[in-house]
């Protein structure tokens, strides 16, 4: 589907005082996949985000017409950053908002020094990094019981786009 015009998008350091407002977008973005209830669930149980991982790592929220729409957060271990969360509000799925958060986020790992950014995700959003240049590397089990395991996948940050 191509970009959808908006009058303005923009990228913020998301606030530690934003951690509830964030996890309650992850949980939408979440719930917008054919998912059954059990796992949201479990899902929302396991997530640990909290006011100083928004302090710690680059976390930023995507502003689009002066709404927040979007989020992600990447943390750094040596050479390496790590895509941690990377969740839209519903309806901005599919209509450009995620392409510019990837960027945002390679452009961010780039300037911090990074040579990969890494990451795991499952077949809903598959499609889309492959098409952001992502590589598969692996599996791994998601955690949440019965769930399928999620795809390993990585970015050459020092390649040619």
């Amino acid at each position: 589907m191509p970009e959808q015009p908006f009058r303005s998008v923009s990228f913020r350091r998301a606030l530690p005082s934003e951690a509830d407002a964030v996890r309650d977008l992850i949980m939408r973005s979440m719930g917008h996949w054919d998912r059954p209830a059990e796992f949201l669930l479990e899902a929302g149980r396991l997530m640990s985000l909290s006011a100083e991982d928004l302090r710690r790592d680059e976390a930023w929220v995507a502003v689009v017409d002066g709404a927040v729409a979007g989020f992600y957060r990447l943390s750094r271990a040596d050479d390496r950053f790590e895509i941690e969360e990377f969740h839209l509000e519903p309806p901005m799925i599919g209509r450009g908002i995620g392409r510019r958060m990837f960027r945002h986020a390679t452009e961010r790992a780039r300037a911090g020094g990074g040579r990969w950014l890494v990451w795991t995700t499952d077949s809903n959003a598959l499609g889309f990094y492959l098409r952001m240049g992502g590589e598969i590397t692996g599996t791994e089990p998601s955690g949440i019981d019965g769930d399928k395991p999620l795809t390993s996948m990585r970015l050459d940050l020092l390649a040619p786009s």
